[in-house]
């Protein structure tokens, strides 16, 4: 399940918060805070037990390939120390528990959510046949915006144009930021993927690596900029605390990054949460209040 590296259950459960907030944003009169507060905490809850999932199934497929990896040739199924007949188990026990927290939620999360489980099935396969599964990770892991709008009892699907342009920015600026933090992911195992077969943008863009993540960061902040006009958000979304912070956080962060050490892409990797995610979501809940 991954309970001892948190970060990725943040970076999963970001855009379902964002989601929420910014469906509060929207609607600040519908979406009271004892509500919202519940439907954060539900979307955490399952998020724990989707994101344990997505581990254990994804490591499970890939065990062959991670018995190359020096990071992960250690993990259980990798090892043997768990089979693979168990891990399958495990990995349905875990999406049970998951789901049985998608059904506190309002019916209307169910068109993003069977999607999005839909494609953390197809993800440990892309790393097969295409050169870019973070593009792909990055519209699963996106889609929990949607959700998150959803779950407050806002359905996309019935907005004005102009409404569903905003959350159709957000999302491609939430997929943009998953391409960049999974491909600074990807860097500790560039070496040992290019020997094994893996196949990932870092090992794609290898000579180009840090041009190709400020080209994402330079499509993320227009995105987010054209989200919040869609939305009529007030010019506090614009500045330090919304897109003015992002923007820094992304820019110090790929600046910085030392792409050859892997030790220093795992650093920035685990803190990419908080730095990028803390800004917008104050900006966004600055929106509600």
């Amino acid at each position: 399940m991954r309970l001892d590296r948190p970060a990725g259950i943040y970076l999963f459960f970001v855009p379902h918060l964002l989601g929420t907030l910014y469906a509060a944003a929207l609607y600040p009169d519908d979406v009271l805070v004892p509500s919202l507060l519940r439907t954060i905490f539900i979307l955490y809850a399952g998020t724990i037990f989707m994101r344990g999932a997505a581990c254990s199934w994804n490591d499970n497929l890939d065990q062959e390939y991670d018995r190359q990896v020096y990071r992960c040739k250690t993990r259980p199924i990798a090892r043997r120390a768990v089979s693979t007949i168990n891990g399958h188990m495990f990995t349905a026990f875990l999406t049970a528990f998951a789901a049985g927290f998608l059904m506190l939620l309002p019916q209307a999360v169910i068109p993003y959510a069977v999607p999005s489980i839909f494609i953390l099935w197809l993800y440990p396969f892309t790393k097969r046949f295409t050169d870019y599964p973070q593009i792909i990770l990055g519209q699963q892991v996106s889609l929990g915006v949607f959700v998150g709008i959803a779950a407050t009892g806002v359905d996309p699907r019935e907005q004005p144009l102009h409404k569903q342009l905003s959350m159709l920015s957000l999302y491609g600026a939430l997929v943009m930021w998953t391409v960049i933090y999974d491909t600074i992911y990807a860097c500790q195992d560039s070496k040992d993927d290019a020997k094994a077969g893996v196949k990932s943008m870092a090992v794609k863009f290898l000579p180009w690596l840090r041009p190709m993540l400020w080209g994402c960061a330079a499509l993320k902040i227009p995105l987010l900029v054209a989200c919040g006009i869609k939305a009529e958000f007030s010019k506090g979304y614009y500045l330090i605390m919304g897109c003015g912070g992002v923007a820094l956080s992304l820019t110090v962060m790929i600046w910085k990054v030392n792409l050859d050490d892997p030790a220093n892409c795992s650093w920035w990797f685990k803190n990419t949460y908080w730095q990028v995610a803390t800004p917008l979501s104050l900006a966004l809940l600055a929106e509600y209040l």
